[in-house]
Formats: C-alpha cells, structure tokens, sequence
C-alpha cells in the first residue's frame, strides 16, 4: 500500500484492483475533520496494513462511497467501524437498501461542511453518477471516474489497455464514457461548476494525484464537452 501525505489534514492511500482482469490503481482519499474525526472517501481492501495505518491516523467519523462503481468493502468498513457514519451515492444506496446504516448523500449540511463542498454530477448512463468533493483548504478536487491520471508507474497492460481508449497517458476519461451523459448540456454544467471552484490539486480515484494546475487537467480531459 503507498500513502502520502499531500497536506496537513490530507492523505491518500493506492492500492490495485482488477477491472475486468486489468490491474487499477485505486485511491482513497482521507480528511482529517476540524472535529479531529476521520473523512473516507471511496474505501479500499480493508486487510489488517490498511486497518492499521487508519487507526494510526484517528478516529473514523464518516466513510463515503461516492458512485455504483465504488461501492467496493462496504460489508467489510461497515463491520469494522460501527461508529463511523455511512454515505452513499443515490443508486448505491437504492442497490444496498438491506444495509439500514447506508445514508444517501445529499445536499445537507454535515460535520463535514466546514471543510468540504460536494456536487452531484447526475444524470449518467452507467451508473456513473457520482459526488465530487472540494477540500476548501488544501484547493484539493476530489473525483471517483470523472477523470483517471494513469501514469508510466502502472502495470505495461493497463498503459496498453487504457491507451487503446483513449485514457492514457495523462488525465483523460475513456471515449466511450463521452457516451454517459444523457443531456451533454447539463453535464457540461456540472463540470463548469466544478472549475468554478478554487482549487489547484486534482485527486482522482484511478492514477496519479495532479498536484498542481489540477483544473487546467480536468478542463482537458472535458475538452470534447465544454464549449
């Protein structure tokens, strides 16, 4: 597992999961809250090194799983952390209705509130909705597959994979994801919205963090779509 630590409240953790037998990175994202409790966003394999490295950071508070696609660990967070406060995307939620603990995210204020904006891109095919999040003092995006940045650090047949549909190198999204939208007006919206916000660093849910210029990457992975 590789952590870094990118500000003061904020760290990702990578592992690699298999899509369709292509090795993925995949990132969660942890917020230190003013409260001192714990933000999760889009949980990886929950093993006794991931456990650790959580509890050496503090107290869960809430975990999110931000989209369908990344509902991965639910069953096994949910067990481990029965205190923490659970959010989901509406579809997940809806797909996990026997799991009474699951609240769906919405526009209400939370503990979180203080810290973080979020916005709901809707409105997409393939189950591809998802909650993007902005940490108001690190200017730090964070999306789950509104963008990937998949760098020479990933394995020979992902660069192959990815490449072949447009999504690497660099941030990009795969072509046929430009297919998702069911009203490309109201997406282009949403993300118009999101470079609206003040931030610099980009964290995407597969690849590489963007450090820096974060919005200038996610106005070009949006290239085919903002006017």
């Amino acid at each position: 597992m590789s952590v870094q630590h990118l500000d003061e409240n904020l760290c990702v953790f990578e592992r690699t999961v298999r899509f369709a037998g292509i090795p993925l990175p995949h990132t969660m994202t942890i917020i230190r809250l003013p409260t001192g409790g714990l933000f999760v966003h889009s949980p990886t394999r929950l093993d006794a090194s991931t456990a650790s490295s959580l509890d050496s950071l503090g107290t869960i508070d809430s975990i999110v799983w931000p989209s369908w696609w990344h509902d991965m660990y639910l069953r096994e967070y949910a067990a481990a952390y029965p205190q923490a406060q659970l959010f989901g995307a509406p579809v997940l939620v809806k797909w996990h209705r026997q799991m009474s603990r699951i609240r769906i995210l919405d526009a209400d204020r939370r503990i979180w509130s203080p810290v973080l904006d979020q916005l709901y891109v809707d409105r997409m095919w393939l189950f591809l909705d998802e909650f993007v999040f902005l940490h108001r003092p690190s200017r730090s995006v964070i999306v789950a597959d509104l963008a990937f940045n998949l760098d020479e650090r990933s394995a020979w047949f992902t660069k192959w994979s990815f490449g072949a549909v447009g999504a690497y190198p660099g941030c990009n999204i795969p072509w046929f994801y430009r297919l998702a939208p069911r009203d490309r007006r109201y997406l282009s919206a949403k993300i118009e919205r999101i470079l609206d916000w003040d931030f610099d660093r980009l964290i995407v849910g597969h690849g590489s963090v963007v450090p820096t210029r974060g919005k200038d990457a996610l106005r070009n992975a949006y290239r085919w779509l903002l006017r």
